[in-house]
Order: structure tokens, then C-alpha cells, then sequence
């Protein structure tokens, strides 16, 4: 019954939220000719003074709604699925595209420091592999919300437990505005 609740608010926030946004390819990323200029497309920060997104606080909540989900190893349905599948998911419902495993995730976005996080951020970790092999959700307060192989579900993690700290690479935020939008002229 759970999990039917679960398809239905995937389909109606997929419904609501309408057009897929593409952050990584769109007409204003290929006019961009500067690599680094591209990179800060995929990943500036704009948390200084800025307000969060109401889309930071969505993907948060459409996290949340995938809670206890059971965790499958390569699955990507709401019968099971791993950490890197359940990112791309929870992101693709907010309308953002990602690429499937976390090695990949882990090549998009601006690197943060933990005392940086903001909810929404995506947390990374080496846990079978020296590459980035796990990903998490960041949802505040220390915790993130993840695919556990251990815990065998979608669940909400201390960040500080021993084994997050010991396995933990870097964290990473994605733009989630449109830098027209944000670009003001001093004195506006």
C-alpha cells in the first residue's frame, strides 16, 4: 500500500512541476566556450545571501517520500533501488537531470565543505571502491537521506556516525537557478 502512496505522489509531482529542466544541456550551457566557464554553470554556488530554492526544499521533500523503500544493488524502480538510482530519481522528480551512478553524480556540482552543507546538497563516499561508490541527500541537521545497503531501504543517516565520517570523499551542490536570473549589476 506504501509503495502505491509513493507512485502516486511521483506522478503527481511529475505532473506539476511539467517540463523536464536540463541543467547540463541547454542552448545557454553550449554557448558557453570556456571550460571553466561550463563547470561554474554546472555547479556555482549562490549561497551567499541568496535565498534557498523553493526546488532545494522540494527535492528534499521529494526524498522524504521515498522513505523505506527497499534497497536493490543496479534497481531503479519503487520495488528497489541503490543510492545513485534513488538521487537520480528523487533530482528527476524536481525536474533536474542527473546521470545514474554516483561516480558520474560526483563529477557535477561545486565542491562544499561539511560546514557548508545546505539541504539538498548530494554527500559522497567510498564504501566498495576508492571512487566515489556511495551518494546521499543531505536533509539538514546532520543527516542525509539515502539508499542504505546496510539498512536494506531508503533511510535518514547521522552523517557523524563513525563509518559516514571514515568513508566520506567530499560533498558537492548543483545549480539549481538560472544564472540570468540571478546575474544583478552592482548598485540594483
Amino acid at each position: 500500500m506504501r509503495k502505491l502512496v509513493v507512485l502516486g505522489l511521483a506522478l503527481i509531482f511529475s505532473i506539476s512541476y511539467g517540463k523536464e529542466v536540463k541543467i547540463f544541456e541547454n542552448d545557454y550551457y553550449n554557448s558557453l566556450k570556456v571550460k571553466y566557464a561550463k563547470e561554474k554553470y554546472k555547479a556555482v554556488m549562490v549561497d551567499d545571501g541568496i535565498p534557498a530554492p523553493a526546488l532545494q526544499k522540494s527535492i528534499v521533500d521529494f526524498a522524504i517520500g521515498l522513505l523505506g523503500i527497499r534497497y536493490k544493488f543496479g534497481g531503479e524502480s519503487i520495488w528497489g533501488m541503490d543510492c545513485s538510482a534513488f538521487v537520480q530519481k528523487v533530482y528527476a522528480m524536481a525536474g533536474i537531470s542527473l546521470p545514474r551512478t554516483a561516480r558520474v553524480q560526483a563529477k557535477y556540482g561545486m565542491l562544499i565543505s561539511r560546514e557548508d552543507l545546505q539541504p539538498g546538497d548530494l554527500l559522497f563516499f567510498r564504501t566498495y571502491a576508492r571512487y566515489p561508490s556511495h551518494v546521499g541527500i543531505y536533509i539538514g541537521e546532520g543527516k542525509m537521506i539515502h539508499a542504505s545497503s546496510a539498512g536494506r531501504r531508503i533511510m535518514i543517516s547521522d552523517i557523524d556516525k563513525d563509518f559516514y565520517l571514515r568513508n566520506f570523499l567530499f560533498a558537492k551542490r548543483l545549480f539549481l537557478y538560472d544564472p540570468k536570473e540571478i546575474t544583478v549589476e552592482e548598485g540594483e
